[in-house]
């Protein structure tokens, strides 16, 4: 551990700097990889404006959100504490973090089983009611870019509340809507702002103990995999035993008690302090891409790995709708429900990279998509055992890749976990909706096999791409430090530039050792 000194406090406090060597780079502006550390959120001073004297410039706390609306006084922040002494990290708080996931993003899916019952209801064709699903999700991709950064430069217990009581509103509207051109609008709106699971998730991080941090994260993601199953589960439902129009009020009245339960839970934390305009926070997102090289490999594999899930599933109905099985499509809907063992096993994976390196974690959670596609292209089309199998494990798979990664990006710099968190979504994002177009055209074009085969492809290029670089490695591509996965390392009392300079150290002495070899 790096201990260093508080500038919140004047005495002899210090701020506990954790070292993650999941990655490392040898620049010392903090773009330092495998000396990444996570750094407890220092508390800044807040000024309190809404005394009678405006020139009063003391430290008190805030006591009001968005300036009117009074702020718990357990919640409240006070700047002389710090954060994580003050709020602390509970079991309850992780699980309302993953609670308001599951409601939010339950919005992006409740519209996908239910577009045959609003096509009649509208008397629209098939194709013109199919738009609005593309419009859910280009919402949220335009959310993710120009929305969720926000965690890093304002304060988050202000968004998130915005965020769900926006969504909420704009459900009644969804509910309401007369006609399929309202419908198509808002949902745009609703997709663009359903990120609160993206503010989370990093908050999660800066929140939860280092050792800790990989179990904390992995619940909150956990709750983001159950609205993304029980969205489309009660959607479907919903549609099928009553009107769709059901189901858009059953999703205001959860958002509506979740807007209640977090504004009695979420901590109002400070804002990061990063001295970046909100445009310069957007310009920084594309910079990581040429600073982070462990970004970069966590994106790639991201994109290769969110493809085949996506394109998978999309696949899976045709196939599981023609011969031999010839399901219907709540038939076929409950098929998702085996996605909750994903979920629920997600807590477990956070606490084995908790444990060990988080290399070990993207490699074991590949690898088993792969397996999990190799049964699927075998049998998918003659036996619903290897559609099972292939459904749970390549989600059991999957959400041991994300955590990992997740866990990986969050200790590249505490600073910008929202931004970073927003470039590997970004990848997901482009992930699914290109393996969506291309696995279909290829299972309408050839049909079941030369899909499969696509899909074990594109994991084994996710594959490749981790194995080009290790997980000790600083620069862009090599296995510089070993192959260590099995435990992980921690370097303690060390200064950040003592950091690097060992890392660069050892780096010279690997390379000297590699040239001695050959002229030998």
């Amino acid at each position: 551990m790096v201990v260093q000194p508080d500038p919140a406090n004047s005495d002899s406090q210090s701020t506990v700097v954790d070292v993650d060597r999941s990655s490392s780079v040898v620049n010392p502006s903090a773009d330092l990889e495998s000396a990444s550390a996570s750094v407890s959120p220092i508390p800044h001073p807040v000024i309190d404006t809404e005394g009678d004297d405006q020139n009063n410039l003391s430290i008190k706390i805030r006591k009001r959100d968005y300036g009117f609306l009074p702020i718990p006084k357990n919640r409240r922040h006070d700047p002389h504490k710090k954060v994580d002494e003050e709020f602390g990290f509970t079991w309850k708080m992780n699980l309302v973090f993953a609670f308001a996931a599951t409601v939010s993003v339950m919005n992006l899916y409740y519209i996908q089983p239910m577009l045959v019952a609003i096509a009649s209801d509208f008397s629209v064709s098939h194709s013109r009611i199919s738009s609005i699903p593309t419009l859910v999700q280009g919402g949220y991709g335009t959310g993710i870019i120009f929305i969720s950064p926000l965690g890093d430069l304002v304060r988050r217990r202000q968004l998130v509340l915005l965020l769900i009581l926006l969504t909420t509103i704009l459900s009644i509207g969804l509910a309401l809507a007369p006609s399929v051109a309202v419908l198509e609008g808002i949902s745009f709106i609703v997709g663009m702002l359903t990120v609160t699971p993206q503010i989370c998730i990093p908050w999660t991080a800066d929140l939860a103990p280092a050792n800790k941090r990989a179990t904390a994260m992995s619940i909150t993601l956990s709750g983001l995999i159950f609205g993304l199953v029980l969205g489309r589960v009660l959607g479907g439902i919903l549609s099928r035993f009553g009107s769709w129009r059901d189901t858009y009020w059953l999703a205001v009245g959860l958002q509506g008690c979740m807007t209640v339960i977090l504004y009695f839970t979420l901590p109002d934390t400070p804002d990061k302090k990063i001295g970046l305009s909100y445009f310069g926070v957007l310009w920084s997102m594309a910079k990581f891409f040429t600073m982070y090289p462990t970004l970069v490999q966590a994106c790639l594999v991201s994109f290769f790995s969110s493809a085949v899930f996506a394109g998978f599933w999309t696949s899976l109905t045709f196939v599981l709708n023609n011969s031999p099985y010839h399901y219907n499509s709540f038939e076929i809907g409950l098929f998702g429900l085996l996605g909750l063992i994903g979920a629920i096993l997600a807590p477990q994976w956070g606490r084995l990279v908790d444990r060990t390196h988080p290399y070990l974690g993207q490699i074991s959670g590949i690898s088993i998509n792969m397996i999990s596609m190799v049964v699927a292209l075998v049998g998918a089309d003659k036996n619903i055992s290897a559609v099972c199998i292939a459904i749970v494990g390549y989600d059991m798979g999957q959400q041991l890749a994300q955590v990992s990664s997740s866990y990986r990006i969050a200790g590249l710099d505490p600073k910008a976990r929202a931004r970073l968190n927003g470039c590997s979504l970004l990848a997901v994002f482009a992930g699914q909706t290109s393996g969506t177009a291309i696995l279909t055209h290829i299972y309408n074009t050839h049909g079941w096999k030369p899909t499969g085969g696509t899909a074990v492809a594109f994991i084994g290029a996710a594959l490749v791409v981790l194995f080009i670089r290790g997980p000790h490695e600083i620069g862009w591509i090599g296995w510089h430090g070993g192959g260590q996965i099995l435990k992980k390392e921690k370097m303690t009392d060390l200064s950040p530039e003592a950091i690097t300079e060992k890392l660069r150290v050892k780096k010279k002495e690997t390379e000297k050792e590699k040239g001695g070899g050959q002229q030998v």
